[in-house]
């Protein structure tokens, strides 16, 4: 009989010889002929997972280096204050998002050419994110607009010229990540109106919220995407600063001279003269 808190397992004998599945499919891969087709299968399987874990890598990286560049042309765009420094830094935004497409972006494309786009997906979706969030904002800087998606997705189209062939390669951006950079520039704009009032250029403000709140509405409209969702609290964090913003300018910066708004010149700096003797206690 068995003790107290045992249970009986039948006969034991042999139960030192477990076989594991990882065992088991040793077992019968190496019991396989060579030629076998089962064999040829698994490794052809296991072949086309490793390029596509390959790929994946290859991807990240040059997401990355998207969205390294990118952040650099935003900062570019943030930081003139005149108007003829404007103008030379919308030109040098431009060539180096020119160079962005023809470089990381158009190897994007090379690398998804003949494979399925959504496989990767969440490999570049940071890279092209904060790409659209700089290429509205250079649009919006230049011309006034932002740029539309059928325009962006065409600025994609290269054509490629092999040894007696040309082909046109398009690297495909997906319309979620058009939203989702849009939703980001809402944090630029929110940016560029508050320096701009440091600057003051209150029109630029006023611009810049008109365009927030305009971005803010449309999306209120956008149900069913999650990762847009979870953006919407910034973008309306954004709206709200933007707006106290043109609330203070427009309260406060009325009762003021607009000569006041503008930075004052550093004046330069004179050392004090220190009139004051040993003798009259000062330490």
């Amino acid at each position: 009989m068995p003790g107290p808190g045992k249970h009986y397992r039948g006969n034991r004998k042999g139960s030192n010889q477990t076989h594991t599945l990882a065992s088991v499919a040793r077992e019968t891969a190496t019991s396989l002929p060579a030629d076998s087709p089962v064999l040829a299968i698994f490794k052809d399987a296991a072949r086309k997972l490793n390029e596509r874990q390959d790929r994946h890598e290859r991807l990240v990286k040059l997401s990355r280096d998207v969205t390294i560049e990118s952040k650099r042309i935003i900062f570019l765009l943030h930081s003139p204050i005149t108007k003829e420094s404007t103008e030379n830094t919308l030109t040098e935004a431009k060539d180096r998002m020119q160079k962005l497409i023809n470089g990381s972006i158009k190897s994007i494309g090379l690398e998804l050419e003949y494979s399925p786009a959504h496989l990767h997906a969440r490999a570049v979706t940071a890279g092209f994110q904060e790409f659209i969030e700089a290429r509205t904002l250079l649009s919006l800087m230049a011309d006034k607009r932002i740029i539309t998606y059928p325009e962006v997705q065409k600025e994609l189209e290269f054509q490629i010229t092999d040894d007696d062939s040309q082909r046109t390669l398009v690297t495909m951006l997906p319309q979620t990540d058009y939203m989702l950079g849009l939703a980001d520039l809402t944090g630029e704009l929110m940016r560029k109106a508050i320096n701009s009032i440091s600057s003051g250029d209150s029109e630029e403000c006023y611009q810049a919220c008109q365009v927030v709140r305009h971005l803010y509405t449309g999306y209120l409209g956008i149900t069913g995407t999650r990762l847009l969702v979870r953006k919407m609290p910034t973008t309306r964090a954004n709206v709200n600063k933007v707006e106290m913003a043109v609330y203070a300018l427009k309260v406060r910066g009325g009762e003021t001279p607009a000569p006041l708004l503008l930075p004052a010149a550093p004046a330069e700096w004179e050392p004090p003269i220190n009139n004051l003797s040993d003798d009259e206690g000062y330490y």
